[in-house]
């Protein structure tokens, strides 16, 4: 596919790239494609119904395509789809622990928003994805250009703000657990409920901001009939927008906690018990109060560092051969490569409710506390009309054979 202006790229998972398996340069190509889509909808064996297609009122040779590989349909639509599910449930459990007035700390409150936002990393992505890979033929997917655009915004900018919100709460929470463990006294007047809220809301914001890229640049190309990111050549606006994104969304926040958080592994291996006014005893029970807290942190740093470091490195190196070489993974191969990156990712997200449930004794109690309270609610409901009933029941049938016994004394009486 010859292009003068333009350079199919492949960073962050984008879909440009020349090799496609089936060539669509001319009117030709592309109307044999229509004619593939336009059959394969006609088939005898698949039961298709012209009022209820999304084509009705869009012409075939309208249609937008997008390239899909043989690894992608299952995966996405089964694997993606029970990760993205499972771990929003967890995440609920979590936020709804969380929020409960014993739990309610700095650091919880942290973890609370990025079990929100590693959530809508992958929920956002589903009517689309769903859409998207269900609908693909001979490698190919025609889509209308509001799909288009739906599809694309979902994957590259929204999906990527809350991502990139997970990232940034992330680095946060290592911020503040390394500053309780080395200056535990100027903690508290530091890490306010307030505070952390506004730090919340900042980072949400620029979240949003940083990704406005691809809000503006469209990715439906009506010109050649593709749906897909166009990155210029020679690369100048949308480099720029890919090194601002690998420093402050994927290298510098790793870099930054994985050093974090080996300062705090070594300050917890070499901790002493602070003496303050309190009792000794308190001042221990404290004292490992804060040391587990710091633990659990660091494993959720641990689990967060597993996927972003090598998804950090790989980027890195692409864009760097980006511009030395101008050369690029092939898309199959780019393709396969994020898809783990993202598997791997929506799994690093459940894992935290995993360690939450075996590292954290409180959460625990407040779980099982929850799930009773809850029952509370119903149950005893229930059983209070069962025993009244049961109760009225045993005091008249008392009460009729206690009358029953008076009228035989009496008649043994007469």
């Amino acid at each position: 596919m010859a292009h003068t202006n333009n350079s199919y790229d492949n960073h962050e998972g984008s879909d440009m790239h020349p090799d496609y398996n089936i060539s669509l340069t001319n009117s030709s190509d592309k109307s044999a494609l229509n004619g593939s889509l336009n059959n394969h909808h006609s088939h005898p064996n698949r039961s298709y119904d012209d009022s209820d297609s999304l084509y009705d009122s869009y012409h075939y040779s309208e249609l937008l395509y997008y390239q899909l590989h043989h690894f992608e349909g299952n995966i996405y639509v089964y694997v993606w789809t029970f990760l993205v599910i499972l771990t929003t449930f967890g995440n609920v459990i979590i936020v709804a622990v969380f929020v409960r007035k014993s739990m309610r700390t700095t650091t919880n409150l942290i973890l609370l928003f990025i079990a929100i936002s590693d959530s809508l990393t992958g929920f956002v992505t589903l009517p689309t994805y769903m859409h998207v890979f269900t609908s693909g033929y001979q490698g190919w997917v025609g889509l209308t250009e509001g799909w288009c655009e739906a599809f694309m915004i979902s994957k590259f900018y929204v999906s990527k703000v809350f991502h990139t919100v997970s990232v940034w709460l992330t680095f946060f929470l290592g911020f503040q657990r390394f500053m309780c463990v080395w200056f535990p006294l100027k903690t508290k007047s530091s890490f306010t409920t307030r505070r952390t809220l506004i730090a919340v809301a900042i980072i949400t914001v620029c979240a949003f901001v940083i990704h406005s890229y691809h809000l503006i640049e469209r990715k439906a190309d009506k010109k050649e009939g593709f749906c897909r990111w166009v990155v210029e050549d020679p690369c100048v606006g949308t480099c720029i927008f890919l090194w601002m994104t690998l420093l402050l969304v994927n290298l510098l926040p790793s870099i930054i906690l994985l050093v974090l958080t080996m300062l705090m592994i070594y300050k917890l291996h070499n901790r002493h018990i602070r003496k303050d006014s309190f009792s000794a005893e308190q001042n221990r029970e404290r004292d490992q109060q804060n040391k587990r807290a710091s633990i659990i942190v660091v494993c959720i740093a641990i689990v967060f560092l597993i996927p972003e470091i090598p998804y950090g490195i790989f980027l890195l190196v692409t864009v760097i051969k980006k511009h030395s070489s101008n050369y690029i993974l092939p898309l199959e191969a780019n393709r396969l490569l994020h898809l783990i990156y993202e598997i791997a990712l929506i799994i690093s997200f459940h894992a935290n409710f995993w360690v939450y449930i075996i590292m954290n004794r409180r959460f625990r109690d407040e779980l099982k506390s929850m799930f009773r309270d809850g029952i509370k609610k119903f149950i005893p409901k229930r059983t209070t009309v069962t025993i009244t009933t049961v109760s009225r029941q045993k005091n008249r049938s008392q009460s009729q054979s206690t009358q029953g016994t008076d009228v035989n004394e009496q008649s043994t009486l007469v």
